[in-house]
C-alpha cells in the first residue's frame, strides 16, 4: 500500500514540476511577445515621425553631378534654389537643435541632423523629443564648425533597417562607387557634398573620436595619412557593428562642393 502512494505521489509531483514549468514557459514566452510587440510599434512611431518630417525637407532635390573623384572640387553650375524644395526653417521651429539634413542616396538614409548640448539627449529620443530607441541623427556635441571643418554625426543601427544601419552596405566596394557621396542640406539652403575616401570597422577607442574639440592643425596632421589636403572639411558617420559593443563603423567623407 505504501508502495503505490508512493507512487501516486511521485505522479503528483511530477505534474505540478510539468505545469509550473509550462507556466515558466509561457509567462517567459509572453513577456518576450509582449517585448517585441512594444519594440516594433516604437519603431514604426519613430519612422512615421521621420516620414511626416520629411514633408519638410528638400524632397526634390537630386546630388549635383561632381565628376570623378579627382575631378571633386569642380563647382555646381547652378546657384538657383532647390525646384521643389520647401522652407527647412520650419525645421528650426518644431526643434531649435536642427542643425542640417542627411540624405545618402541608394541607402534610404533621409534625416533630419541635430546637436544638443550633450551626446545623450538625442540616443532615446526623435526629432520632436518622443521617447525612442531610435533616436535622432545627432552631431557630436563638442562640433563647432556645424559641418565646417571637423564633424561626426552618430546614428543607430537599428535592426529594421533605419538610421544609419544601411551604412554597412559601404563596406562592400560595389556600392561604395555606385554611392560615394553623401549631401547634406544646411538650415539656410546651402547644400554641401561629401564624397566618401574611406570605410572601417575600428572601436570606441579610435583616436577619431578625439577630434571633436582638437585644434585645425591636429585634424589636418590626422588625415594627412590619407592624401587629404589641409583645411579641408571632414565628415564623419558612426554607427555600431554586430559585433562586440565597442566596436564601430566608421565612414569618412570629405567635402568636394
Amino acid at each position: 500500500m505504501k508502495k503505490g502512494n508512493d507512487k501516486k505521489g511521485k505522479k503528483i509531483a511530477g505534474r505540478i514540476i510539468f505545469f509550473a514549468l509550462l507556466a515558466v514557459f509561457i509567462t517567459t514566452g509572453s513577456v518576450a511577445l509582449y517585448n517585441i510587440i512594444v519594440t516594433e510599434a516604437r519603431y514604426t512611431a519613430a519612422q512615421q515621425e521621420y516620414t511626416t518630417l520629411r514633408e519638410y525637407s528638400p524632397q526634390e532635390a537630386e546630388i549635383p553631378e561632381t565628376g570623378p573623384a579627382d575631378e571633386a572640387n569642380t563647382t555646381n553650375e547652378s546657384d538657383d534654389p532647390v525646384e521643389g524644395s520647401n522652407d527647412s526653417v520650419a525645421l528650426s521651429d518644431l526643434n531649435p537643435d536642427y542643425i542640417g539634413w542627411i540624405r545618402i542616396d541608394g541607402t534610404g538614409i533621409d534625416y533630419p541632423v541635430v546637436q544638443g548640448a550633450d551626446n545623450d539627449k538625442y540616443q532615446r529620443r526623435t526629432f520632436m523629443g518622443e521617447k525612442n530607441a531610435s533616436g535622432t541623427i545627432f552631431m557630436d556635441n563638442l562640433c563647432t564648425g556645424v559641418f565646417k571643418g571637423y564633424s561626426i554625426l552618430y546614428g543607430h543601427n537599428m535592426r529594421d533597417g533605419s538610421m544609419f544601419a544601411q551604412l554597412h552596405h559601404f563596406l562592400e566596394e560595389d556600392f561604395l562607387e555606385a554611392y560615394p557621396d553623401i549631401m547634406i542640406f544646411n538650415p539656410d539652403g546651402e547644400i554641401l557634398i561629401f564624397r566618401i575616401f574611406e570605410v572601417k570597422i575600428t572601436h570606441t577607442w579610435d583616436p577619431v573620436f578625439t577630434l571633436s574639440d582638437s585644434s585645425q592643425e591636429t585634424v589636418d596632421e590626422f588625415f594627412a595619412g590619407y592624401g587629404i589636403v589641409p583645411g579641408s572639411d571632414i565628415l564623419i558617420l558612426s554607427t555600431c557593428t554586430t559585433g562586440a559593443k565597442s566596436e564601430r563603423l566608421l565612414v569618412f567623407a570629405e567635402r568636394s562642393t
